[in-house]
């Protein structure tokens, strides 16, 4: 197809979603949902440490003396949870329900934290393991974070389409995924002074031949907390951060559509919206990309625990700088991708991301040392195609569907739970002569997974989605 075809057909499409394209609230008011949602996801970025689940917990089941498989646990019961806000959803599907369930999700998110860190630290009866309590723990934590902010997210993106205009979600998208992630970094390297008691060791070493000197963040010390409570304190300070997000939720401003979704039995409600996800070519193959580009991210728990090897320290005494850059990185990405999905069209974002997920993945194995640690700033730059997807999907919904096409994402994780652990097992069944071939084996099978993700995304989807005409009807447009 020439581009003026492409043109033509582009505004056909605009012509036909007008409804769906526009939003019915003041620009005013767009702007306090956008306000509302950056503040929110910037609170996630702020828990970070404990939010992300993988790099905190894979150092502390190290710390604890834990394989590799164990590590990589809390990670797969975190994605294995996401599969439970498509049960939330469709218990609770009406749209006047929705900031109720924000605030729900945030309130549970937040105490679970409290019930981690006193798992570190409370005493136990004699005779009882500690690092079995704490294993334990930290899986169901996990869980707990998976499924609590997995439906948060879910129903922050619902508010996104329902809330603010289609033409604006680039600029939404830009504040939230640029300003979070300078939280991010924040609190990453605030955890490293609650780990190790001071930030150092990250310096950049002189290139002579350009003529630039050493480089290094300077150091700060501060009083260090003894294992365990160090990393009790970073559970801990999850607990108010997620509480300020519950309460802020209910500020979101939510037009009503004419017409409410009813709540039809949980089987048949289930059966209905998986066949209609996975019944849309669009949504089904971008679908397959995702599982694909997310299971070959998942190897940046066996990237941490690769550090031994790379730089010759334990994981824990950079964890937080690796969090650091994972979330700096992430500014930069996030404004320039939000301007970039402006500029061209929302499958341009998938190939981008997928391309800096490999691109991190090939500089790990490749770039030992201090410069190993950009590795983490490119994943976490690439991570943003965990963005990115549910914006396509969005493109390819109705508003009636918005909140369970959200949820169906965050439930087409859970296969990549399964990666975390397989990533695991190969680095411990071939890395048991040489524990350094076998991370890097498990680096090579990432990108295979995201080279074939990126190949299916230029191949196979269009570069504009929109709803079928046959998807939309009465609760798609506003009330009055």
């Amino acid at each position: 197809m020439n581009a003026r075809a492409e043109d033509h057909a582009s505004a056909e499409d605009q012509d036909v979603n007008s409804d769906e394209l526009t939003c019915p609230l003041s620009i005013p008011e767009q702007n306090q949902n956008i306000c509302l949602l950056t503040a929110n996801w910037g609170l996630i970025y702020l828990a970070s440490p404990v939010t992300y689940v993988g790099t905190i917990q894979a150092s502390l089941c190290e710390r604890l003396g834990m394989n590799d498989r164990i590590a990589n646990i809390p990670s797969s019961a975190y994605l294995f949870a996401t599969a439970l806000p498509i049960l939330v959803v469709s218990l609770f599907p009406r749209v006047s329900q929705l900031r109720r369930v924000l605030t729900a999700s945030y309130a549970i998110a937040s105490l679970s934290g409290i019930f981690l860190a006193g798992a570190l630290v409370v005493p136990l009866p004699a005779g009882v393991d500690r690092s079995g309590v704490v294993v334990a723990a930290l899986i169901l934590h996990a869980a707990v974070m998976g499924c609590t902010i997995g439906v948060a997210v879910d129903n922050q993106w619902e508010v996104l389409g329902r809330g603010v205009a289609h033409a604006r979600r680039g600029q939404a998208l830009a504040w939230v995924f640029s300003l979070g992630p300078l939280l991010a970094v924040a609190a990453s390297l605030g955890s490293q002074l609650l780990l190790t008691g001071r930030l150092n060791g990250f310096r950049v070493p002189a290139v002579t031949w350009l003529g630039l000197p050493t480089w290094k963040i300077p150091d700060m010390v501060v009083p260090r907390l003894e294992f365990p409570w160090n990393f009790a304190a970073v559970f801990a300070m999850s607990v108010p951060i997620l509480g300020l997000a519950a309460c802020l939720s209910s500020r979101y401003l939510i037009p009503m559509p004419a017409v409410e979704v009813a709540r039809a039995s949980l089987l048949t409600g289930l059966s209905t919206s998986i066949r209609q996800f996975l019944g849309y070519r669009p949504i089904l193959l971008a679908t397959v990309a995702y599982i694909l580009v997310y299971s070959g991210f998942m190897v940046i728990n066996n990237i941490t625990l690769y550090t031994r090897q790379a730089m010759d320290e334990a994981p824990e005494q950079s964890a937080g700088l690796q969090l650091a850059l994972r979330f700096a990185f992430k500014v930069i990405a996030g404004l320039g991708l939000g301007c970039l999905l402006t500029w061209t069209n929302p499958r341009t974002l998938l190939v981008t991301t997928a391309a800096i997920v490999a691109a991190g993945v090939g500089w790990a194995l490749a770039v030992p040392g201090v410069w190993y640690l950009l590795c983490f700033g490119l994943l976490g730059a690439g991570e943003l195609f965990g963005a990115y997807y549910p914006n396509y999907i969005l493109g390819c919904t109705p508003k009636s569907r918005m909140r369970k096409n959200m949820a169906l994402t965050s439930l087409i994780t859970t296969p990549v739970g399964f990666s975390a652990v397989i990533y695991g097992t190969v680095s411990d069944k071939l890395g048991v002569y040489d524990r350094k071939f076998g991370l890097q084996a498990s680096f090579v099978l990432s990108l295979a997974l995201l080279a074939m993700a990126v190949a299916l995304v230029l191949v196979a989807l269009p570069a504009r989605p929109r709803p079928r005409d046959a998807d939309l009807g009465a609760s798609d447009r506003p009330a009055g």
